[in-house]
């Protein structure tokens, strides 16, 4: 399987609300979806920013679902509402 299909495959299970995490919880944070994306496509994450990760993984699923950027600018938004 290549590193686009691993890819969409984990974020697809993220927005189904089915992908788990390896305790078993389902995953609710984007960011930690988007980590378990990286691990199972086997690229890097560690040390690089939300916004570099989010870009990468959104030229990675193609055009029509971009859809990392779009998680990134949400929990931005209710940070903000929340100080």
């Amino acid at each position: 399987m290549s590193r686009k299909e691993k890819i969409r495959k984990v974020m697809g299970e993220f927005e189904a609300g089915t992908l788990k995490s390896g305790s078993g919880e389902i995953v609710k944070d984007p960011r930690q979806a988007m980590a378990i994306a990286m691990k199972e496509a086997g690229a890097a994450s560690k040390g690089k920013s939300d916004a570099y990760v989010a870009g990468y993984l959104d030229e990675m699923m193609g055009p029509g679902e971009k859809r990392c950027r779009g998680y990134l600018s949400t929990l931005k938004k209710n940070k903000k509402k929340k100080t």
